[in-house]
């Protein structure tokens, strides 16, 4: 009987995602979330972390190792773990990834494995809104694992989310074009369809434009698939097809460095901008080499050690915030050589 109302729900869930998708009412879990907060004012606002007084197993369920974002997500993961361990609190953290950005089975056999090993919490990043759902509702209804997801792909059965603001992200990159070129045409390169994050990025872009300054034209958006060399070659069709275009827009740092490639090649590194979204490190090397213009840093690092907060958090019995924003800005030639840590004023997981 059981197996019956998960298999019923299940159905159920799959319509909800799709028919949300296809409506385009589908938005990242904050838009529901009445009492989301800034990750700095939680800080405030709970004070330290309860201790759980038990050892306890975490999971974090990646999406790809092949992307830098989701190795800096693994390292901080870990980083926090060993803090933890060296304070003297008994953690253990497991971090594992898919074999690629489109490998949604192999990412939900990873997470059924934790879930099945009675891990005590997990963090999860799913590579679309949907394929991790049958590993949340056995979390969460057999196994009463607690999950924090990390910064991507809510679903209706999620309960808690510390990610970056994707709306935001595209506003900022939006606003730092404005304030740079003040006129003219950008395009876009998008992520992939099925990603929440390309998707509120693409549209926080657009529409910041459309409100705010007009007088920049989004031209062309052109689908990256996170893809390097996806992106530079959909950029050097761009780039041909509007010779006076004045900056792109990419929705991570992988596709930013492919449509650099394309602009260096066109010889238009000085008159055209890129600007990408993660802060991955190639391309804090790239804006310090005066190519790539800037990244809206999210601080993947840092990121998932707020997940793991928010997580012990819960096991510890503390009521959270449905959405946690951690802390993102524009990483530019004027601020690339200052500490992340200070640029965004971390001070580590602290217990009471």
């Amino acid at each position: 009987m059981r197996k019956l109302v998960l298999t019923a729900m299940t159905a159920l869930l799959g319509l909800s995602l799709v028919g949300a998708a296809l409506s385009g009412e589908w938005k990242q879990a904050s838009e529901y979330a009445k009492d989301a907060v800034k990750y700095n004012d939680l800080k405030a606002k709970l004070g330290p972390i309860p201790n759980p007084g038990k050892k306890f197993q975490l999971g974090f369920v990646c999406k790809a190792f092949e992307n830098e974002f989701w190795r800096n997500n693994r390292d901080g993961a870990n980083a926090g773990a060993k803090a933890l361990q060296d304070a003297g609190f008994d953690i253990k953290m497991d971090a594992k990834a898919a074999q690629g950005e489109g490998d949604e089975t192999g990412q939900l056999s990873i997470m059924m494995t934790m879930v099945n090993r009675n891990y005590d919490g997990l963090l999860v990043s799913p590579i679309s809104e949907g394929n991790l759902q049958p590993g949340i509702e056995r979390a969460l209804l057999e196994k009463n694992i607690p999950i924090v997801y990390v910064n991507d792909a809510p679903s209706p059965l999620s309960s808690n989310i510390a990610g970056a603001y994707h709306w935001e992200a595209g506003e900022l990159a939006a606003e730092w074009f404005s304030k740079k070129i003040g006129s003219g045409e950008v395009a876009i390169i998008t992520g992939t369809p099925r990603a929440a994050a390309a998707r509120e990025r693409t549209e926080g872009f657009k529409q910041w434009l459309e409100k705010n300054n007009p007088a920049i034209t989004v031209v062309d958006t052109q689908n990256g698939d996170w893809d390097r060399m996806k992106a530079k070659d959909a950029t050097d069709v761009i780039l041909k097809k509007f010779p006076n275009l004045k900056g792109v827009y990419a929705n991570n740092d992988t596709m930013a460095m492919g449509c650099i490639e394309a602009v260096k090649s066109a010889n238009k590194l000085n008159s055209c901008f890129v600007i990408g979204t993660d802060g991955t490190s190639e391309a804090h090397a790239s804006i310090k080499a005066g190519e790539l213009a800037g990244t809206v840093d999210n601080f993947p690092f840092y990121m998932s050690q707020i997940g793991m907060e928010l997580l012990i958090r819960k096991i510890a019995g503390q009521d959270v915030p449905m959405m946690v924003y951690t802390p993102q800005l524009v990483v530019d030639a004027q601020n690339i050589n200052t500490d992340g840590a200070e640029l965004i004023g971390w001070t580590g997981i602290r217990f009471e």
